[in-house]
Parts: structure tokens; C-alpha cells; sequence
């Protein structure tokens, strides 16, 4: 069926692109419209890809993948958001997508692998969360200084996995030209928070996230060790930090929705506006949406 345009073309494919983008349940269902609607809507069935075992969307895409002539751009223009579970053995399948897909700009690896740092230095990378660890291997020099590689060049919110100590050099997250908003996971020193806020004067937001599991280790007490009151631009989180747990606040995010950066952003702005108090002369910001 194609039916007879009722709107001006561009306010129709507005309309239709916003429907798809709130609902993307119906995409299916738009693409037997008409033709025009099909080439509008088409691109944005494929806009976010998840990589995980057995997800019978991963192994229909890669087979259209295969399909695919392989002077097709159509998935250079499609894919713009990847997220990769904890699947090592699917690196193979990694390293097609992101060689086929290189418009992505938002991806989050649970698990990666140094075959892949080729396929990315190319990227515009905005939106970045992954272990240094694992993306370069370990060595003697420690992890932060592989943050002068080009692909952090265009990152703005960066997260990482890495349990990361003893390391002399945390004023690198100074270098990187686009930084606004940096989570580092898990336990991290004081002396080591304090000095990304005092060498990255261009941060906006530094989230410290924790899994509130273990009584003794409550958010107060955690706040009360670190003594990072008085920085507004910190915020300790705590959360469930499963991989479905940190996926479902991902696709949150990815759909503009309150995920945890956007929850850490209001945060921040209500401490500057003197709306939030202090707690054992440290800030908290818990995280209720998962």
C-alpha cells in the first residue's frame, strides 16, 4: 500500500521519524505504509545494535550484514549506538559491525578486546563507557596514559570499568579536548578524585558509582571518607551494576530519556543552586530508576 501524502513531505517524515524514535515497537509495523515512509523509517530499525549470545536480533542482523553489497553505505548512515555485553567469544562479530557500521558515536563495551582498537581510532566517539584494561591490555606504564589515543579525541562523557590504583598520572583526563563528564566505577582514592577536579577545570560532571550492597559500606560512610563536599561537581551514585542493569539505564539514555548522567547533571545544577545538603560533607545522588 502507498497512500497519497496528506502533510508537506518534510512535517510527514517528521512525523513518522518521532513516532518511530518514541515507539520503537511499531517500527515493523510503519514499514507497510507506503514506500516513502518504509525509506524514511528503515534506518532507524538499526539505529542502536546490541551484541549479545543467542539474541535472535543479532544474528538476523548479521546475516544482513552478509547480504549486503559491500559498496553499501546503508549501515555507515543506520548505526549510531552499540552496546556490548559481557560476550568475548562473540569478538568476531564485533569486529563486523564495527567495521561496517562507522557512524557510531555512542558504545559501551562490557567486554572488549585489543583486535577492536584499530576499528575505533576512526570514530567520533561522544559517548564512551569500557575498561582500558581490556581494550589495551595491561603493561608497565599503567592504564591513563592510553587516554592520549585519537579515539577519546571527540568523547564528552566517559565511562570506565577499570579499578584502577597506585597510578601517578590521573591529571590525564585533563588532555582530552571534549571531556565534560567522567564515572569512574568502584573505589577510588580521594587524593586520586581530588585530582581530576582540580587538573580538569573544563569537567562538569565527576560521578563516583558504587554498588550499596554491604551495610558497613553505606553511602554516608563513603561520602565521609572521600571529603569531596565541597567540589559541586561530584557525585557518588550507587546502583545495581549488573550488565542488565547498566544495558537498561544505557538504552534509557540512548532514547533521551533520565538516565544516570542525566540524574548526576540535575544533581549538580541543584547543588549550585544551593538546593541540596550536604552529607558527611559530601554529596550523594541515589540512582532509583533501576
Amino acid at each position: 500500500m502507498d497512500l497519497d501524502p496528506v502533510f508537506p513531505p518534510e512535517l510527514e517524515r517528521e512525523i513518522f521519524e518521532h513516532a518511530a524514535t518514541l515507539y520503537p515497537n511499531v517500527i515493523l509495523n510503519l514499514l507497510v505504509v507506503a514506500q516513502r515512509v518504509f525509506a524514511w523509517v528503515r534506518p532507524m530499525l538499526y539505529r542502536t545494535i546490541m551484541v549479545k549470545p543467542g539474541a535472535p536480533p543479532l544474528a538476523a542482523f548479521m546475516r544482513i550484514i552478509d547480504a549486503m553489497p559491500a559498496s553499501s553505505s546503508f549501515f555507515r548512515d543506520s548505526v549510531h549506538n552499540l552496546f556490548v555485553h559481557q560476550t568475548p567469544w562473540l569478538a568476531a562479530e564485533l569486529q563486523t559491525i564495527l567495521a561496517t557500521c562507522p557512524g557510531i558515536t555512542n558504545l559501551a563495551m562490557m567486554s572488549t578486546t585489543p583486535a577492536v582498537l584499530p576499528l575505533l581510532a576512526s570514530k567520533r566517539l561522544t559517548r564512551l563507557a569500557l575498561s582500558l584494561a581490556q581494550l589495551f591490555g595491561s603493561g608497565p606504564g599503567g592504564l591513563l596514559p592510553h587516554l592520549a589515543h585519537p579515539i577519546f579525541a571527540h568523547t564528552t562523557h566517559l565511562g570506565l570499568f577499570d579499578y584502577v590504583q597506585n597510578e601517578a598520572a590521573w591529571g590525564a583526563f585533563a588532555r582530552l579536548p571534549a571531556l565534560t563528564h567522567l564515572c569512574l566505577h568502584s573505589f577510588v582514592h580521594r587524593a586520586q578524585l581530588r585530582s581530576v577536579l582540580t587538573k580538569c577545570p573544563r569537567l562538569q560532571v565527576l560521578v563516583n558509582m558504587h554498588t550499596n550492597t554491604e551495610p558497613e559500606w553505606g553511602l554516608a560512610d563513603i561520602c565521609g571518607r572521600l571529603k569531596l563536599g565541597d567540589d559541586p561537581r561530584f557525585v557518588l551514585i550507587a546502583l545495581d551494576q549488573s550488565v542488565n542493569a547498566y544495558a537498561r539505564d544505557w538504552e534509557t539514555g540512548r532514547r533521551g530519556e533520565k538516565d544516570f548522567w542525566f540524574l548526576a547533571d540535575a544533581f549538580v545544577e541543584k547543588k549550585r543552586r544551593g538546593e541540596i545538603k550536604p552529607v558527611s560533607r559530601c554529596w550523594i545522588c541515589e540512582h532509583d530508576g533501576i
